[in-house]
């Protein structure tokens, strides 16, 4: 058994721990839809923005399943900062023709 994922984005979460275990979000949007271009830039510029970039975290919200389920719900998974840059970052932005 177990929950499975096919990583379509439908919202971010960056955030970071204290040393209290206290979560402090520092930017965090949910979609009815996957998100866009755009949305992901505003994600990554936001992260590029930040002066301190040790100790931050991100949050995916995605579609997921269980294996003794029918049903899809979503929730918040965790992915790396390798993860977030490749799926967030300039390298991953399409080139816009006006």
């Amino acid at each position: 058994m177990g929950i499975y994922t096919d990583l379509s984005i439908f919202g971010i979460r960056i955030y970071n721990i204290s040393y209290d275990d206290d979560i402090y979000n520092l930017f965090q949007r949910k979609y009815d839809v996957i998100m866009s271009y755009e949305k992901k830039k505003e994600a990554y510029l936001f992260y590029e923005e930040l002066y301190d970039k040790q100790d931050i975290f991100f949050q995916i919200y995605t579609e997921s399943s269980r294996t003794y389920d029918e049903g899809v719900f979503m929730m918040w998974y965790s992915i790396t900062t390798n993860d977030f840059l490749e799926k967030f970052g300039i390298g991953n932005m399409k080139i816009c023709k006006d």
